[in-house]
């Protein structure tokens, strides 16, 4: 096919825009610009609301919401406790509509403590008069409840602000009605130590280096099996997102299972903008609400 000659040069110029779109750079969503809610830890991450000894019907959280300091080596930026807000919903639309409440009068309020955790007893926030006159105009059912002998995923809420930014996050919780499974309730996983390569070891001073190692070590018993299916379990593998105040990562996450307990990757001395340090978080995630974190590592890229 033959091109028109009229048509050629808008051709080449789109062709021009497209591939100056593509080289742009984006900032990777590791690093901390601004303030970012890192993890949201529910410990335990799972209830199990029967008469059997030993479980769990309280859960205690804790957000990690940081922002970069304000002057080069300082520390972290977090909200005040007067910028921060926690809520209990015990039944969500759903990811869609950004998991709103299915009953809006049984979202209720739960107050920090003096650390910043909020502590949630889910039938305590349920036999609230608000929601319990909502559950009875329902004929005392609701959507998205719990079938004889399951679970439902409730969900905790929360919103922080800082600089007028506003940064919400959702940590979903299940929670288990008459027989729970056969295997461990889940525990959140456990980063045993986070170590920075010695990459200026014996150089004299300035010294410069392109990029710093970061080993991540799980502990073993961090990683749990659990059901998949009616017939069979599998052992956990743990996710790990690393987050920085400047510079780049090789990779932004790893996966290690229980053979490997490790994983790893290297901040290189990109786009610093005069940095010579980061501070470095690292999340640890289990893809069943177990989460744990660990920072902020202090890296030095020159000294």
């Amino acid at each position: 096919m033959r091109l028109e000659p009229r048509l050629i040069a808008p051709l080449a110029l789109l062709a021009a825009l497209l591939l100056a779109g593509c080289a742009t750079e984006f900032t990777p969503p590791s690093v901390v610009e601004d303030l970012r809610v890192l993890a949201i830890v529910a410990d335990p991450p799972e209830l199990r609301l029967t008469p059997a000894a030993g479980t769990n019907t309280v859960t205690v959280l804790r957000a990690t919401a940081v922002a970069p300091p304000a002057s080069p080596g300082g520390p972290p930026r977090t909200p005040a406790p007067a910028d921060v807000a926690w809520s209990f919903c015990p039944y969500s639309i759903g990811a869609a509509t950004g998991y709103a409440c299915a009953i809006p009068a049984c979202e209720s309020a739960l107050a920090p403590a003096a650390d910043g955790s909020v502590t949630l007893d889910p039938l305590l926030e349920v036999m609230k008069p608000a929601c319990q006159a909502a559950l009875a105009g329902l004929g005392g059912g609701s959507p998205g409840g719990p079938a004889a002998g399951g679970s439902v995923e409730t969900l905790v809420r929360y919103v922080a602000t800082l600089d007028g930014l506003r940064r919400e996050a959702v940590q979903r919780i299940p929670v288990w009605f008459g027989t729970p499974p056969a295997t461990a309730p889940n525990l959140n996983p456990v980063i045993g130590a986070v170590t920075a390569g010695a990459d200026c070891a014996g150089s004299a001073p300035p010294c410069s280096v392109a990029s710093v190692s970061l080993d991540v070590a799980i502990d073993p018993a961090s990683f749990q099996p659990y059901p998949a299916g009616t017939d069979r379990t599998v052992e956990e593998t743990i996710v790990v997102s690393f987050f920085t105040t400047a510079g780049r990562f090789k990779y932004e996450y790893g996966s290690t299972t229980v053979t490997a307990q490790s994983t790893g990757t290297e901040l290189e001395a990109k786009e610093l903008g005069g940095a010579t340090e980061a501070l470095v978080w690292v999340v640890a995630r289990d893809l069943r609400g177990g989460e744990a974190v660990q920072g902020p590592l202090t890296v030095v890229f020159s000294r």
